[in-house]
């Protein structure tokens, strides 16, 4: 390579690496960041997997800032599709949900196996009336 054509592409990759931005589009920052409330805070989403990876923690806080908040989960499980869906009081402020990889009957649990592309996605409505949707990949 001449030095010329270095010259040409060091120079050619200097101009558009500066002009380069990377934005994190809000739906996929950390649960802890703003997710459309004032100043003050925002609703907080915390999806955990429990210690065994049978079933998904999930934290709710800071529900003042909310109408309403539902959540469906799904994945792949004993070779078929499995989910489970629900919605949080947000009257209480802050609560967990425990979403459990399985059945229970009667303190018996029967877990699903070989678990793959696990998403959950969180319906939140603020009293403003905006509407948010938080979608996460949880890998087990």
């Amino acid at each position: 390579m001449s030095l010329k054509s270095l010259f040409i592409l060091l120079l050619s990759l200097f101009l558009f690496a500066s002009s380069v931005e990377a934005k994190l589009l809000p739906r996929f920052s950390s649960p802890a960041r703003s997710s459309g409330g004032g100043g003050g805070g925002s609703v907080v989403v915390s999806p955990k997997l429990r210690g065994d990876r049978r079933a998904l923690n999930v934290y709710f806080g800071n529900l003042a800032k909310a109408r309403s908040v539902s959540y469906i989960l799904t994945y792949r499980g004993n070779d078929s599709d499995q989910g489970a869906m629900g919605s949080v009081d947000v009257a209480s402020g802050s609560t967990n949900r425990e979403l459990l990889f399985g059945t229970c009957s009667t303190s018996v649990c029967t877990y699903h196996q070989g678990i793959s592309n696990m998403r959950l996605e969180v319906t939140i409505e603020l009293t403003s009336g905006k509407k948010i949707v938080k979608r996460y990949k949880i890998k087990v």
